[in-house]
């Protein structure tokens, strides 16, 4: 009997003992509200980054990326669209 307890308590209290990196387990969750944060932070940076290369060009050059920007979402849309969504622009 005392041979069985001697065994075992060391077990036991190896167990009890956590260290600081084990008390809190990284989960699905965290992974995914990290990517969130770094998704979030990217789009804010990139965000900044075109406002800036906007206030940095001149009128002409604003007017020439609104034309162009008008023609490449011109040509994404998917064929002709109908008559009633021409008039009433749905």
């Amino acid at each position: 009997m005392l041979f069985a307890f001697v065994f075992v308590s060391p077990n036991v209290s190896a167990q009890k003992n956590n260290s600081p990196e084990q008390e809190h387990t990284i989960t699905p969750q965290d992974g995914r509200n990290k990517e969130k944060e770094n998704r979030r932070k990217k789009e804010e940076e990139y965000q900044l980054k075109k406002q800036h290369h906007e206030q940095i060009q001149d009128k002409a050059t604003l007017k020439r990326m609104k034309e162009s920007r008008k023609k490449a979402e011109k040509n994404a849309s998917p064929g002709r669209k109908p008559w009633y969504k021409k008039i009433f622009r749905f």
